[in-house]
């Protein structure tokens, strides 16, 4: 068996980060990059809960709640580009401490507001802030690692996400039902901040990204973190690390100059998306990101609203012929005394026994639905990771999108509380997907611009979320028994363009046995397939801009 020289000498990056080793180091690095990708979760899907819950007190119309949902996922879209930038040029670690400092303190201050467009533009204002960590957080932890590692903590990381889902209806459940002042609902704002700031004092004890020092020319202080990395993971003094000086990293075809300005420089690193070579296939990747992002979104940022509308319908009515579209016109009559006809005599009477026209109560129920959902969620990304390499990327992604299609559909005309709920539960399923269609896009495209077809795939799927989190309010209550049949529609759609989506793959064989002199690697097979889907899995990661060094150098080996 082959060993490994131990004497002092310059290395490359991945055999001097490989000479760490795997140890105490590593699992902080994953607790609290994993703890940040949460926080970015419970930032922009908080709104599922606190919307519901402030709607009396913040007299929300349907058009400010659509809003409300949506303004998060638009703050992080308009910042992707800058904090890519501003990872590149100041470091990834300062990113990730303004970002999560800034939007704790902006959540704060809009836990206390009142004024529904303070309030908007303070969400608008935290999504921005968050987008810091959602844009860098995996080339962070990533650039800790090596070729063996180094996969499967971006897979573990992505597991946060189902954490994060399942925190957010933990969190409400204990505190919205608190008759407390000040309101509940305000409260449990603060309580979703708090992660942020913790996840970011965390942060500060991390050093820098070692590889992005290198890319500065900085190789002492790289190599001096490396030596902490490998003191802290070995037991041994950093003086016995093996490894006297880092070699520099090769040039590259996709490059920033130093003083060019930032601007120009994503422009010429987005162009070859949209020529001739790759248009079709970015159209095409683009959409299925913005379609699946726009059909889960708009579902499950509504989804307590739905379930709360559904149980309170079930209390006057028997629970096998609750509808979802009955549930809605029973909400929205009973909150608008003039929507009610001489043929509704059991809204009439519920509302004559009961004045108060605005229901921000959100039933028990909900709260546990919604954390199995979650928790489904981290189930998915596991079964995912495991059969992946044995029915291929667009096999699984038309799997999961056929059985979550045909449940939506069942979701629609079904009676009966139970089987509506189990129903809506699968759709939401297709989120997940997400992390398959971007191993797709690592299969598309060659390195040099792979990660940014990641960026701009992923930003048209948060302006899917957007306007998902934006229509479903109105299709609801204007056309409700289409509305899943809509969403079907957009899902098949998708199942044709993935038909149609070119099967030639990358180069990224070729690029790790070149870096080797064309030998053989033994398992290069199972590592192509499984680190295609575990480095893309990043559903929540908004858009990677500027995030060239990680994609390139990290592929190469």
């Amino acid at each position: 068996m082959a060993m490994v020289s131990t004497s002092s000498a310059s290395k490359p990056f991945e055999e001097a980060v490989t000479l760490t080793g795997f140890g105490l180091f590593n699992l902080y690095t994953l607790l609290v990059t994993g703890g940040c990708l949460m926080c970015v979760i419970i930032e922009t899907m908080s709104a599922m809960f606190i919307i519901p819950a402030a709607q009396c007190d913040l007299q929300l119309s349907l058009e400010e709640k659509g809003i409300l949902y949506s303004i998060s996922f638009f703050g992080v879209v308009s910042s992707s580009h800058l904090w890519g930038f501003l990872a590149d040029t100041r470091g990834r670690k300062m990113v990730v401490l303004v970002s999560l400092v800034l939007s704790c303190a902006v959540s704060l201050v809009g836990s206390q507001v009142s004024a529904t467009w303070l309030f908007i533009a303070l969400r608008f204002l935290n999504g921005f802030l968050i987008g810091g960590s959602s844009a860098i957080i995996y080339a962070y932890a990533g650039e800790f690692h090596d070729n063996k590692y180094r996969p499967k903590v971006v897979s573990w990381i992505a597991t946060f996400v189902a954490l994060g889902n399942v925190f957010l209806p933990g969190m409400a459940w204990l505190i919205l039902p608190l008759e407390i002042t000040p309101k509940s609902w305000r409260i449990l704002m603060i309580v979703y901040s708090l992660p942020s700031l913790l996840f970011a004092i965390l942060a500060w004890f991390l050093p820098e990204s070692p590889k992005y020092l290198l890319t500065q020319g900085k190789n002492e202080e790289a190599l001096t973190i490396l030596k902490k990395m490998f003191s802290l993971n070995t037991g041994k003094k950093s003086d016995e690390y093996p490894v006297a000086s880092i070699l520099s990293f090769e040039g590259s075809s996709v490059h920033h100059e130093k003083n060019e300005r930032w601007l120009r420089s994503m422009w010429e690193q987005t162009i070859p998306l949209f020529k001739i070579t790759y248009l079709t296939k970015t159209l095409m990747v683009s959409y299925l990101h913005f379609a699946i992002f726009l059909t889960s979104s708009s579902v499950i940022m509504w989804y307590p609203q739905i379930l709360n509308s559904m149980s309170e319908y079930g209390k006057i009515v028997p629970q096998e012929e609750v509808t979802i579209c009955k549930s809605i016109l029973y909400e929205e009559e009973i909150n608008d005394i003039d929507a009610i006809s001489s043929n509704s005599t059991i809204i009439k009477s519920l509302v004559d026994s009961n004045p108060k026209m605005c229901n921000d109560i959100i039933n028990e129920e909900v709260f546990l639905v919604t954390m199995l959902v979650g928790a489904s969620f981290g189930v998915c990304y596991i079964c995912i990771g495991t059969f992946i390499n044995i029915t291929g990327t667009r096999r699984l992604l038309l799997g999961f999108v056929i059985i979550t299609t045909i449940s939506g559909i069942c979701a629609q005309f079904l009676s009966g509380y139970t089987y509506i709920l189990i129903a809506l539960g699968i759709f939401l399923l297709v989120s997940p997907t997400i992390g398959i269609v971007n191993a797709v896009i690592v299969d598309l495209y060659p390195t040099e611009i792979r990660g940014m077809a990641l960026a701009v795939s992923l930003m048209f799927g948060r302006l899917g979320a957007m306007a998902g989190s934006n229509i479903t309010g109105p299709l609801m209550y204007n056309v409700c028994d289409y509305m899943l049949y809509i969403f079907a529609a957009i899902h098949v759609l998708v199942i044709i363009v993935i038909y149609l989506l070119p099967s030639k793959k990358s180069t990224f064989k070729e690029e790790i046995s070149g870096r080797h002199d064309s030998a053989p690697i033994k398992g290069i097979d199972y590592y192509y397939d499984v680190n295609t889907y575990v480095w893309a899995i990043r559903i929540h990661a908004a858009a990677l801009f500027h995030q060239d060094i990680f994609c390139r150098e990290d592929f190469r080996g």
